[in-house]
C-alpha cells in the first residue's frame, strides 16, 4: 500500500531531537543568566543591610529627640576614622 499526501495521518507533538534543542537552549539562557542573578542577590543583601542600619539610626535619632538629650559627634584623637555618638543630659 503506498502512502500519498491524502492518506497520511498528521502527528501532534514533539520529536525527540525538538525536545533536545530546547533543553540544551534553556540550559544554554540559564547558564548566562546565572551569573547576574547571583550578583544582584548579593546587591539586594548589601541593600536591606544599609537600610536596616539607616533605620536603626533613625530610631536611635528619634529616641535621643523623644528623651531631650543632647547627642555630638566625638572625634578621638587616636584614631581619627573612628567616631562615637555621646549622649547626655
Amino acid at each position: 500500500m503506498k502512502r500519498d499526501a491524502r492518506t497520511r495521518r498528521t502527528c501532534c507533538g514533539f520529536t525527540l531531537f525538538e525536545t533536545l534543542i530546547v533543553i540544551a537552549l534553556i540550559a544554554i539562557v540559564a547558564t548566562l543568566t546565572v551569573p547576574s542573578f547571583i550578583a544582584w542577590h548579593i546587591r539586594d543583601q548589601v541593600d536591606a543591610r544599609a537600610r536596616t542600619l539607616l533605620s536603626t539610626l533613625s530610631y536611635a535619632r528619634g529616641e535621643v529627640l523623644r528623651r531631650g538629650a543632647v547627642s555630638r559627634r566625638v572625634n578621638r584623637a587616636k584614631r581619627a576614622s573612628s567616631t562615637d555618638l555621646v549622649v547626655g543630659r
